[in-house]
């Protein structure tokens, strides 16, 4: 039954004119990322604190030094990490079909790793669209600035240059609205998409889970690629293991 359902996977991918891949935290595993809420298991100095101190507008603006050295911490525990074959099919995926000119692969992340980016998938030409933000990225609180140098090792919240506000992480909070530029571009991706690819996530959070259900209103076939099958009656084909080994079986 499952070499059928990956027979069928490939002959829809290579009938697809508009493609659209949402990936989850099960694609960064792979690459040995841990999640959020992994990161502060234990018994380290970190699991003390509640998410949301570390990760909200809230918690910043309370202690901001706190909430910087945790994503310090977590762009040092990640910096060699290196994109895996979940990534590379994709990328390599997304540069044939656009060589061809007969496919359009738009990728929707959920991770703000960015292993996507490393791996060749190009967000200045909206091949990737990270929702979540970039982790490797920081603008200012107060005037938005984007701040481009290197802050590796710096332990004290940078100053903004230009207007003397705090840098921060340019990931999305808890309780903050997704970027609106990159969500309409996530939103058109699936709406004009006929295949829907989710990846690595259980496509129950949302709003990233309403893209799933936007694809198929719109007639588009749905297909989970993920360890643990999701029980939804949207997903008509469902691939379970990891994405790294079933992409590669599916993408030729």
């Amino acid at each position: 039954m499952e070499q059928a359902v990956i027979d069928k996977v490939k002959e829809l991918i290579k009938q697809a004119k508009r493609v659209c891949i949402l990936t989850g935290a099960g694609v960064s595993a792979e690459s040995g990322i841990s999640t959020f809420r992994e990161a502060q298991d234990g018994k380290g100095l970190w699991s003390q604190y509640d998410p949301k101190q570390l990760a909200s507008l809230d918690g910043f603006l309370q202690d901001p030094e706190k909430v910087w050295q945790w994503y310090q911490w977590r762009r040092e525990v990640n910096q060699d990490k290196k994109p895996n074959p979940a990534h590379i099919t994709i990328a390599q995926w997304q540069k044939q079909a656009k060589a061809s000119g007969k496919q359009e692969v738009t990728l929707v992340t959920q991770n703000v790793d960015g292993l996507h980016q490393q791996a060749g998938s190009d967000p200045e030409k909206y091949e990737v669209v990270d929702i979540h933000g970039n982790i490797w990225q920081n603008h200012c609180l107060q005037c938005g600035e984007k701040h481009l140098e290197d802050v590796t090792g710096v332990q004290q919240v940078p100053e903004c240059k230009s207007c003397g506000g705090q840098v921060r992480p340019s990931v999305v909070w808890f309780g903050e609205a997704l970027d609106e530029k990159k969500w309409q571009a996530a939103e058109t991706a699936a709406f004009c998409c006929d295949l829907f690819l989710s990846i690595g996530t259980s496509s129950q959070v949302y709003p990233a889970a309403g893209l799933m259900m936007l694809a198929k209103s719109q007639g588009a076939k749905i297909v989970e690629i993920n360890p643990e099958p999701t029980q939804s009656s949207v997903i008509d084909y469902q691939i379970k293991g990891k994405a790294g080994i079933m992409l590669s079986k599916v993408v030729s």
